[in-house]
Order: structure tokens, then C-alpha cells, then sequence
């Protein structure tokens, strides 16, 4: 299932995958290297706020980046929600 985010300026993405701490997400948006990246996401009609530090970003089609990111404040019930919101 395609997960839709919300970045903190307002910007929609989607996740592509999680593998342990590290997030990969289409953006309309680049991230530097480094850079801090805050989102949320509506988990079970709650909704969920997330913060990562941007590993890069790369352009795959059009407008549109592939940014991987390492989160931060990953809590495991947090971690789990998300994953099951991508099975689902």
C-alpha cells in the first residue's frame, strides 16, 4: 500500500520503504545531506509525527526525489504502526 506523508512545509510524499532506521520516500522536495526533515503521518486515524536527518536525495523521474533519511525519534510502537500502515 502506498503510505502518503506529510512533510512540514505542507509538501505530500510517499514511502517507498523502511529497513530498521533508515526511511526512503518520494519527494517533490531535495534534502542535502544532513538536513532535517519532519513529517507525519495519519496512522489509524491518529495522527503521527516523525524527524529524520536526510542521508541524500536523489532525482528519479520529473519533479520528483528519492531521499533517504535516518530517523531520529523512532519509538518501536511508532516504528511498528508505520509498517503496518505499508502492509495494509
Amino acid at each position: 500500500m502506498i503510505v502518503e506523508i506529510e512533510l512540514d512545509r505542507g509538501d505530500k510524499a510517499e514511502i517507498d520503504s523502511l529497513e530498521g532506521n533508515m526511511l526512503t520516500f518520494r519527494s517533490p522536495r531535495a534534502f542535502p545531506p544532513g538536513a532535517p526533515i519532519r513529517f507525519s503521518v495519519m496512522i489509524d486515524e491518529h495522527r503521527r509525527a516523525f524527524e529524520g536527518r536526510s542521508i541524500g536525495a536523489t532525482r528519479i523521474e520529473g519533479d520528483l526525489f528519492e531521499v533517504r533519511m535516518r530517523f531520529v525519534n523512532l519509538r518501536r510502537d511508532d516504528r511498528e504502526a508505520l509498517l503496518a500502515a505499508m502492509r495494509s
